[in-house]
């Protein structure tokens, strides 16, 4: 679920404590990246804490974030404990940051400078220490200049900025991230998942990212109910694309172009594997070679030669063996 780019910053920000600033669609695995950093950190151990922002209500935001005192409002019999307070010492993930609204983010900002809050109804200040982690779907820079968004309070939380790609960009990733969600909610043994289903989970592009996945691989466990992941088992929508011959990327509609030439008996099998790994790893040759267990170098030469890539050869001279089809 975490690529070697993202494994890369999580330790570059787990090596320190300033406020990190992630961004990326819905569902793309921001929180999943924001635990990374917080189990890779010296607060590992310590309470990790996500807050959906967008799901407090305005007049409830300091009681939520801060807590409050016995007394502090009509219903408040005993004193409440805030976000902050609960994550002292640890981390406090502030998802859907861009929903807080202005008039709110200056109580943040105060605390993110100088690590203390008043509780609701108390006077007394009150100290922490924590690591702070936000993350957005939203372009917070271009909510800065709209007036949408405290430019000093996006200063404060982007000292450190990572954007988190789509699964669609993810593409070489898609059997790796199927694997680990089938061992996360399948036991004792995960199933085991057709080609042609693995297939066409690279092919489609979710729009709904490790979410929506996560959704279709725990519908298509129950449905396998304990024996291979077929395309049977798939979600209507998914399977709906593999009916309509829709692929992914650009790369992948250039590869179901037909060689120029033919190759020999005994090169025809290798070709046709060739072919149907690059379309299956929707036209990403490094997760094509992966597939076929080669070498990224052996794959583009061999495509080369099959005119897959471009006309490097004369027309006259074909590969060695090979007959000219046009």
């Amino acid at each position: 679920m975490i690529s070697e780019e993202m494994l890369v910053f999580a330790s570059l920000a787990a090596s320190c404590e300033c406020p990190v600033l992630l961004s990326g669609e819905t569902g793309a695995g921001k929180t999943f990246l924001a635990r990374e950093i917080h189990q890779r950190s010296v607060r590992a151990g310590r309470p990790f804490i996500r807050v959906n922002c967008a799901t407090i209500p305005d007049t409830l935001f300091e009681r939520e974030m801060f807590g409050h005192v016995r007394g502090a409002f009509t219903d408040a019999r005993e004193a409440g404990t805030g976000f902050f307070e609960a994550a002292d010492t640890g981390t406090l993930f502030l998802d859907e940051i861009g929903e807080i609204p202005v008039t709110l983010q200056c109580k943040l900002l105060s605390v993110l400078e100088e690590g203390t809050f008043r509780k609701l109804g108390s006077p007394r200040e009150v100290r922490v220490d924590v690591r702070i982690i936000a993350a957005t779907n939203r372009d917070l820079s271009e909510m800065v200049q709209q007036k949408l968004f405290r430019q000093d309070f996006y200063y404060r939380l982007s000292v450190l900025q990572y954007r988190v790609p789509p699964l669609r960009e993810r593409n070489s990733e898609i059997r790796e991230i199927v694997q680990h969600l089938l061992r996360r909610h399948s036991s004792p043994e995960p199933p085991e998942i057709s080609p042609d289903a693995l297939r066409l989970l690279s092919d489609y592009p979710w729009p709904g990212n490790i979410r929506e996945l996560e959704n279709a691989l725990s519908a298509a466990v129950i449905f396998a109910a304990g024996l291979p992941i077929r395309l049977e088992h798939l979600p209507p929508d998914i399977r709906a694309r593999r009916r309509s011959g829709v692929t992914h990327g650009a790369a992948a509609s250039a590869v179901r172009e037909a060689p120029r030439y033919s190759a020999p008996d005994d090169s025809k099998q290798e070709m046709h594997e060739i072919l149907e790994a690059v379309r299956a790893a929707g036209g990403n040759k490094t997760a094509a070679a992966r597939r076929l267990g080669m070498a990224r170098s052996t794959l583009w030469a061999k495509l080369k030669a099959y005119q897959f890539l471009e006309n490097s050869f004369a027309a006259d001279t074909p590969p060695e063996g090979w007959s000219r089809t046009v």
